[in-house]
């Protein structure tokens, strides 16, 4: 008999523990919505910082790929003389259809560039991009994205001096 009082005696605790549970819980109405309200506005932050990286990391893909095109224009020029205008254009060009805005773009030829048949031509691009074009909630300041490309001259073609 002592084993079945003892077992009614662990029923009747755990009884009580779980009446206590649900008093508890009953006393917490609202909780469940006051926890989600706090936690969305964070999950929100975190999608969007997500989404600002993957979108800044295609900036910096669409200055690199504006300034391997200025090279490879550069390098098609007439002369050293040409090759700077004809790359500007260009990157302005690839930099316009890029799908944000391009603040102050900086095109230079230089560095390393020897303008003669086999030589090689290096055009850097500079791009200040706000970035608030790249995130679709307002966000202050801007980055600015510098990327370089060098192209070959073709050995065999003629270059103006």
């Amino acid at each position: 008999m002592s084993s079945r009082s003892s077992g009614r005696l662990d029923r009747q605790g755990v009884s009580r523990r779980l009446a206590s549970m649900r008093a508890a819980f009953a006393d917490s109405k609202g909780a469940g919505v006051v926890s989600m309200l706090l936690l969305i506005p964070a999950i929100v932050l975190l999608v969007e910082l997500a989404v600002l990286g993957g979108r800044l990391a295609g900036a910096r893909g669409e200055v690199q790929s504006a300034a391997r095109q200025a090279a490879r224009e550069a390098s098609l020029a007439a002369g050293p003389a040409s090759a700077p205008s004809l790359a500007s254009a260009v990157a302005a060009s690839s930099l316009g259809n890029a799908g944000f805005r391009c603040n102050s773009p900086t095109v230079a030829v230089g560095g390393s560039t020897n303008f003669v048949a086999g030589g090689r031509v290096e055009v850097s691009v500079t791009c200040v991009v706000p970035l608030a074009d790249l995130s679709s909630l307002p966000a202050p300041g801007q980055v600015t994205i510098s990327r370089s490309a060098v192209e070959p001259i073709d050995p065999y073609r003629v270059v103006d001096p």
